[in-house]
C-alpha cells in the first residue's frame, strides 16, 4: 500500500494494486505503469509525483480517455496516516486532487 497525500500535506488516500482509494476505501481510479492516474470513469486525472503525491501539468494536452475497469473489492480502511508538511508551488503543475473533498 502507498500512502497519497495532497500537495499541502493533508492525508488523501492510497493506492493499493495500482487502484486508487480515498481514505474512507471509496474507489476513485487506477494507475498505469507509466505512472499515470485515470479516475474511475475513464479520465485523465494526474500523474505520480515523489511516489506519494498525484498532480496535473497544466500545460499539456489531457490524454484521450480510457475504458473504465471493473471495480475492485473495497479493501479494509487502513489506519490514517498523519498529515504532512505542505510542499512549495511547482510551476506548470497543480494537485490533481483539489477536485476530491477532503476527508
Amino acid at each position: 500500500m502507498t500512502p497519497i497525500y495532497r500537495w499541502n500535506g493533508e492525508y488523501f488516500g492510497f493506492i493499493r494494486n495500482d487502484r486508487l482509494f480515498n481514505a474512507r476505501s471509496q474507489y476513485l481510479g487506477w494507475v498505469t505503469e507509466d505512472g499515470r492516474v485515470w479516475r474511475k470513469n475513464g479520465t485523465f486525472l494526474g500523474e505520480i509525483e515523489q511516489d506519494n503525491y498525484i498532480l496535473r501539468r497544466t500545460g499539456m494536452a489531457t490524454p484521450a480517455t480510457k475504458a473504465t475497469r471493473a471495480t475492485p473489492a473495497t479493501p479494509a480502511t487502513p489506519a490514517r496516516r498523519a498529515n504532512r508538511a505542505a510542499k512549495a508551488s511547482k510551476a506548470g503543475r497543480v494537485d490533481a486532487l483539489d477536485e476530491f473533498e477532503s476527508a
